[in-house]
């Protein structure tokens, strides 16, 4: 653990309402200050049960949003990450989707068939592969169709839809076996000769740009956004959800320039986490879905909620009977080929 991590946080609180956890739970040790805290005092050896802590820094969806505010720089994702990776936690929940990933290509126990349902065209011989993810194709398929649809006569597509990007395990204190697929997986797009790589997936784009290759990373929103002059605006009343990893990658500007472009857009008066990240959903599942409720409040039925993530669109779904829909869905509507 880097001990100039956790004595550099000044305990200001500026980090505390921009963190979902806090916002919901109004539990101090689980918020970014508290988390830091138990960590010094676990480093200064006040601390010696290792159980209690862990799952204080497993509630963590990793968004970033409290170093944004942070004016002291700090980077608890950082720290957080550190000690996921030496300090395993719910092994019942986590062991058996690593092991997922690595027999069957995704954290879901899910059969490659299963994957393969959706995609109704494939060009071997493309340079420009679609990455859609484990959660688009298994759990938001129609995300996929509705891209591949779009794209069919514009721009051939290397469909790759066998692998994990690895995201998940490097999240949940899978350090090494989130490198060892990534080293699988760069060795695959070398061999297929993937030059550009798009996916949906916001987790798995923010993960393939920390890959050590000379692959060209899109996001399918960066990608539409350069098509909107063939696109049929229609009169939809929208609004948009950043997910977090799009953020913190600085994709932000070209969902909500389509979205003005084809639809009536409405800015949301505040952006937050929806609570899945991190490993979130998969070991604190009422929380995760506590924070995204606490997320909706406010959203109104007459009004689109439009995400460019497919892990967003499932959990938000999950917790709200408004429409929301992903960003590809929402284009496909307005596609005039």
């Amino acid at each position: 653990m880097d001990e100039n991590t956790v004595y550099q946080c000044g305990s200001c609180g500026y980090c505390l309402d921009t963190c979902s956890v806090y916002t919901t739970t109004y539990t101090e040790s689980v918020s970014p200050r508290g988390k830091l805290l138990l960590l010094r005092k676990y480093a200064e050896g006040i601390l010696k049960d290792i159980q209690p802590l862990s799952e204080r820094l497993y509630t963590c969806m990793l968004c970033g949003n409290c170093e944004e505010v942070c004016p002291s720089k700090t980077e608890i994702t950082a720290a957080v990450k550190n000690w996921r990776n030496h300090h395993p936690f719910n092994d019942e929940v986590l062991v058996p989707c690593a092991e997922s990933i690595f027999e069957k290509g995704n954290p879901y126990n899910e059969h490659q068939s299963e994957r393969e349902k959706w995609c109704t065209t494939h060009n071997a011989d493309s340079a420009t592969a679609y990455f859609p993810g484990c959660t688009t194709s298994l759990m938001q398929p129609q995300v996929a169709a509705s891209f591949v649809s779009i794209m069919k006569d514009r721009m051939p597509l290397h469909i790759v839809d066998d692998i994990c990007c690895g995201s998940l395990l490097s999240k949940t204190g899978f350090k090494e076996e989130s490198e060892r697929i990534m080293e699988r997986n760069i060795e695959y797009f070398k061999d297929k000769g993937i030059k550009t790589l798009i996916t949906s997936c916001a987790g798995c784009y923010s993960f393939f740009l920390e890959y050590p290759f000379n692959i060209k990373v899109l996001h399918t929103s960066q990608v539409l956004n350069s098509y909107l002059n063939e696109f049929y605006p229609q009169g939809t009343r929208t609004t948009y959800h950043d997910p977090c990893h799009l953020v913190r990658n600085s994709v932000t500007s070209q969902p909500r320039h389509i979205l003005k472009t084809l639809s009536k857009y409405t800015e949301k008066e505040t952006q937050n986490c929806c609570g899945a990240g991190g490993g979130m959903l998969l070991t604190f599942r009422e929380l995760a879905d506590a924070i995204c409720k606490n997320m909706l409040k406010g959203s109104t039925p007459n009004i689109t909620l439009v995400t460019a993530c497919p892990f967003c669109l499932y959990h938000m779904k999950r917790n709200s009977f408004h429409k929301i829909v992903s960003l590809e869905e929402f284009v496909a509507l307005c596609n005039h080929v």
